[in-house]
């Protein structure tokens, strides 16, 4: 049987119940996490313009939009403007392989899942195998940044837009044939070029994997036909997308041993690429416990991996907020000059301001570090220096954060709409009550009602 076939299989005839204890946990967690990240990204450009296209293209749905103001949509397009404002701070999770995961699936499968009353338990088994088919997708290579991504590809338009349709489809109960066409109208809209990283279209990205999945679930529900063997069809997803490299066949090796999410999700303590955390997290680390201010401070060195120079934090220094979330000088000049890297850190104001710190800071490519590490070395007017390498990052799976640490995120996320009474403080705590309970809840609708802003 063919990948895509097996994998269609796999999705419809998976038993209900199919989200362990463990997969519960960890997607409750990435509903509290982006939660915050969509309602705070509403406030965004990118979100609020998202918002507005999405109102102005259609008619009143079940839908949420989180944190707009803005009602209820159709799924589609609730979930193309909740997954750009999700991803508009670059403050949401990453993992097992996809990158930014849960902002390119859980926002269709959401809105989906309002829209045919699907129950909490649901939701989350269709979460589970969409997530698994996407990291699947990934397992070609030993190196995710291989295949499309070296290529110029966004994880979230050729891995996540599958997996959100797969979610999707069975949200709608869809046969192993519906499923299958369903990837194969997913794989026809596979996209996302790295070129944007730095401007708005790189949240849209998400929002586009979204929407591509929702789509492409309901045109198959309806009969829409497309190739049921999308994935090594002759011109189709391996061949193009992927260049032909990679082992497909093994995709489907051990499938149904355990799932990826099980292993657990990236959350993130700043609202930037994950390629300059460890670098800040050196940084700040240094400061504070050596009690040095920035004014004690002569130069900062800083030594990453070069690949993620070269590939990932493209910009020598920004000319724009969103082009500093791809530029590690400036995000160690606001470490330094600031102790902190917020949402605050990505205006033009702080950018004209931090501008003045720019020859302070002197990055260096190497290839003695690993992908997910940093150096930094710190000199002090004094003539000394201070070193620290940083290997793992609060946050990751070696160093998880605790659902206390998400939940006084969420609330940081949410301070805004609340200060301005856009958001009641008790529905608020309501949706946080909730979100640990959601494999008990009997619709979304009531999750998400406290949130829409």
């Amino acid at each position: 049987m063919s990948a895509t076939r097996t994998l269609a299989d796999f999705v419809a005839e998976a038993p209900a119940g199919v989200a362990s204890p463990r997969a519960i946990e960890v997607l409750s967690r990435a509903v509290l996490d982006l939660a915050g990240c969509v309602v705070a990204g509403a406030d965004e450009p990118a979100g609020r313009l998202a918002a507005d296209y999405a109102v102005a293209s259609g008619a009143p749905g079940a839908a949420a939009l989180l944190g707009a103001g803005r009602g209820r949509l159709s799924p589609a397009l609730a979930g193309m403007a909740n997954g750009t404002a999700g991803h508009a701070l670059d403050f949401d999770d990453i993992g097992i392989g996809v990158g930014h995961v849960s902002v390119a699936i859980l926002p269709g499968v959401l809105a989906l899942a309002e829209h045919v009353g699907a129950d909490g338990a649901a939701f989350l088994d269709a979460l589970v195998l969409g997530y698994e088919l996407a990291s699947r997708l990934t397992s070609m290579y030993p190196d995710t940044r291989l295949g499309p991504y070296a290529a110029g590809y966004h994880k979230p338009g050729v891995y996540a837009a599958l997996g959100g349709a797969a979610a999707c489809g069975r949200l709608l109960g869809l046969n192993a044939d519906g499923i299958a066409s369903a990837l194969g109208i997913a794989a026809s809209q596979a996209g996302g070029l790295r070129a944007n990283f730095g401007t708005m279209t790189k949240p849209l990205h998400a929002g586009v994997a979204n929407r591509t999945a929702v789509e492409s679930a309901l045109l198959a529900a309806s009969g829409f036909t497309a190739s049921t063997e999308i994935l090594e069809q002759r011109f189709g997803w391996h061949d193009v997308i992927c260049r032909g490299e990679g082992d497909l066949d093994g995709i489907v090796a051990g499938l149904g041993d355990g799932f990826a999410v099980e292993e657990g999700l990236v959350f993130k303590a700043y609202p930037c690429c994950g390629a300059n955390h460890h670098a800040i997290s050196a940084l700040l680390g240094l400061l504070n416990d050596e009690g040095v201010d920035a004014a004690d401070v002569d130069s900062v060195d800083v030594e990453i991996e070069a690949r993620n120079l070269s590939e990932v934090l493209v910009y020598d220094w920004p000319r724009s907020p969103l082009e500093g979330k791809f530029c590690l000088a400036y995000n160690v000049a606001a470490a330094l000059a600031d102790r902190a890297v917020t949402v605050d850190t990505f205006t033009d104001a702080a950018l004209e301001r931090l501008t003045a710190h720019r020859d302070r800071i002197h990055v260096h490519p190497v290839t003695h570090l690993p992908q997910h590490g940093a150096r930094v070395a710190v000199n002090l007017t004094d003539g000394r220096t201070l070193n620290r390498e940083q290997l793992t990052l609060r946050g990751s799976l070696a160093d998880p954060m605790s659902t206390e640490e998400l939940v006084t995120k969420f609330r940081g996320c949410v301070a805004g709409h609340l200060a301005d009474r856009r958001l009641a403080p008790d529905g608020v705590e309501d949706f946080l009550s909730r979100v640990t309970t959601l494999e008990k809840q009997p619709d979304l609708r009531s999750l998400t009602e406290p949130l829409l802003g």
